[in-house]
């Protein structure tokens, strides 16, 4: 496949999941705010954000990494490649590891600060980690992966499968909570849903570039 083929494919792959994603973000919400009222979305919500406080350690090599990567792609130069990744992967596994810290500050301090009288404090411990799970999963073995296929203009790849990812975690969600399961077993059949995507692209990138 050519560039421009690869582009188009890209771009228009990226319109479908950025459909998807808003779709999603539309119906989840409200049935959780049915389910299980306000203060749980916003718990959610909360908890959520204060996960995405760590891509700020990130600090730019994310970007560094993925220019790095375009000559030795090009250049077919597997021991690069190989180089570029190890040194990547090593950096993103310790902030895999201060996430671990990191949620276990948000484990005792949310409880504390936000007060929620339709779950006790072991439901909201048990939703914050669910809801941890699949950022710590892409940090340790999932975001190098997709800096290398952005790299290589394979974009469309990661994209279907968070597209397809994010319909299965739809029509599960759906489903649990209007069977009236706790919202912390959402959450975890969630994140064990999108642990899907961090392990196909690691098979991916081991078995068809590298």
């Amino acid at each position: 496949m050519n560039s421009v083929k690869k582009l188009q494919l890209n771009t228009i792959v990226s319109l479908l999941n950025r459909l998807v994603v808003m779709v999603s973000g539309l119906i989840l919400p409200r049935m959780i705010i049915s389910a299980y009222g306000s203060e749980t979305n916003g718990l959610v919500s909360s908890v959520t954000q204060f996960l995405g406080i760590i891509t700020f350690l990130d600090l730019g090599v994310g970007s560094v990494v993925q220019s790095a990567l375009y000559k030795p792609l090009a250049l077919q130069d597997n021991k690069s490649i190989s180089r570029i990744l190890v040194a990547a992967k090593s950096y993103f596994r310790k902030i895999a590891f201060i996430l671990i810290i990191y949620i276990l500050l948000l484990i005792v301090l949310i409880p504390t600060i936000i007060d929620n009288e339709s779950l006790d404090i072991l439901s909201t411990i048990f939703l914050i980690i669910a809801i941890s799970i699949s950022q710590f999963a892409r940090y340790y073995f999932g975001i190098v992966n997709e800096f290398l296929l952005n790299a290589d203009q394979k974009e469309y790849i990661q994209l279907t499968a968070e597209i397809l990812v994010v319909v299965l975690n739809l029509i599960a969600s759906i489903f649990l909570i209007q069977r009236g399961y706790p919202i912390y077993t959402v959450k975890l059949v969630s994140s064990i849903l999108f642990l899907i995507r961090p392990i196909f692209l690691y098979y991916y990138v081991k078995k068809i570039i590298i």
